[in-house]
């Protein structure tokens, strides 16, 4: 089913209230792949996918939420469906730092709460909708932007396999499947993108990065 089929049902619209503000009437929007995590504290977050935002409109969506068991809190991101990504300076955390509306990303928790967000289908910094492969972290306050591209439909670059290098990055995908090791690194597996060719299609590649 594709978004106009989709948009064609009724569905309820994002209530956002105040952000940073938990509140009995706070809901996300309606949506389909998005991704969650759940911290050490046993709260609940949430983030993107395609859904309807707090217009009621359907479109791809790049707001965080977090549920403490019994309220919403809007966190980041917006209200309104289809923004860009503001990527800010590399390594750099700012307020004003915010991944792109996507879908279908792959998520991580570390050890310290933070979230961690790879690629998706979605807004790059230009506004075109593309396949993703931006590494973003949130420590609870402002989004990093750590690697990859902030242009979309980027191929893999590989090196040396077993060999880590600052050059290496996997090229942009969506749907992968993704773990934390004990040691705190992230492992990533597959999912539908762009190899070393720029070839699209599904990717049976694994992948490790030590933050």
């Amino acid at each position: 089913m594709d978004m106009d089929q989709w948009g064609r049902y009724h569905q309820p619209a994002g209530i956002y209230g105040t952000q940073g503000m938990a509140d009995p009437s706070n809901v996300p929007g309606a949506r389909v792949a998005s991704v969650s995590w759940i911290d050490s504290f046993g709260y609940l977050w949430l983030f993107g996918g395609v859904g309807f935002d707090s217009a009621g409109n359907l479109a791809f969506l790049n707001d965080l939420w977090r549920f403490d068991g019994s309220n919403w809190t809007w966190v980041s991101g917006a209200e309104v469906g289809g923004q860009n990504g503001v990527y800010g300076m590399q390594g750099t955390a700012s307020p004003s730092n915010v991944p792109g509306a996507r879908e279908s990303a792959v998520p991580w928790m570390d050890s310290q709460n933070h979230l961690w967000l790879l690629g998706g289908l979605g807004y790059d910094s230009t506004g075109t909708i593309r396949g993703l492969n931006d590494l973003w972290i949130f420590d609870g306050t402002s989004w990093t932007w750590v690697s990859g591209a902030e242009v979309g439909d980027q191929y893999g670059v590989y090196g040396m396999q077993g060999t880590a290098s600052p050059s290496n990055v996997p090229g942009a995908r969506q749907s992968a499947v993704s773990w934390m090791d004990l040691s705190g690194n992230l492992w990533l597996f597959g999912g539908r993108g762009l190899g070393s060719t720029g070839t699209g299609g599904l990717l049976n590649d694994l992948w490790e990065l030590t933050p």
